[in-house]
């Protein structure tokens, strides 16, 4: 199974489904990534409004192991991989099993993904989640960075329970209280992704910095060479 590369809504939050699926094509992009609750405006028209193109994973506000979680969001994508949040502990806390279970309600274990995310799970626990309930995960190099993952180091278990990847251009401040910089994507920002060229992974670009249609070439062109 060959990777789908695309874009993620937080590129062009401002655009219909439509528009922004014919930005996505017209970048040559085959698969879009959608974030749900947060204002974007290819909700007015949803998912059917992006005329046939792939979705890679929904994201909702769901963070695993914190109490009081609202799950209902995860009906309005039946049979689509929606994307959450896992708190640090969320391995022991009491809450993450009843949460999973309403979450894999209308879809597979494995389409309940979990993103890489400042001040949330490190990557052991992560990993750990998915092997106690099934699910996977998506990488996103900014959490990798902020949560100090060492890629390398997991490649081995990463490759089997990642389902998405979301790039971006960044960079870290020097002062831990300040937020990253948010810049053009380079090609020297992607070659951690190389061991995942084999695996089928649907990789997605979050362009933070304006430049969508030309961040996605260069992931296109630095995948082309590890192919």
């Amino acid at each position: 199974m060959s990777s789908r590369l695309g874009l993620s809504s937080g590129s062009a939050p401002r655009l219909t489904a439509a528009e922004f699926a014919r930005l996505t094509r017209a970048a040559l992009g085959e698969v879009v990534d959608l974030r749900a609750g947060k204002g974007h405006a290819w909700e007015d028209e949803g998912i059917e409004g992006l005329d046939g193109l792939p979705v890679a994973f929904v994201g909702i506000s769901v963070v695993l192991g914190r109490p009081g979680q609202d799950t209902a969001a995860a009906t309005r994508f039946a049979g689509h991989a929606i994307k959450v949040f896992a708190e640090a502990g969320a391995l022991a806390a009491t809450s993450t099993a009843q949460q999973f279970a309403e979450l894999v309600r209308g879809r597979e274990a494995e389409q309940v993904l979990v993103e890489t995310h400042n001040g949330y799970a490190a990557i052991d626990e992560l990993l750990r989640l998915c092997d106690r309930y099934g699910c996977r995960l998506v990488l996103d190099n900014l959490g990798l960075a902020q949560i100090g993952a060492d890629v390398r180091s997991e490649e081995a278990r990463l490759l089997t329970r990642t389902a998405a990847i979301q790039v971006k251009g960044f960079t870290l401040p020097s002062d831990p209280n300040e937020r990253p910089r948010h810049r053009a994507l380079d090609c020297e920002d992607l070659g951690w992704l190389a061991p995942f060229a084999s695996t089928g992974v649907d990789i997605t670009v979050e362009s933070r910095a304006g430049a969508p249609q030309a961040d996605l070439q260069v992931l296109r062109r630095v995948w082309k060479d590890f192919r």
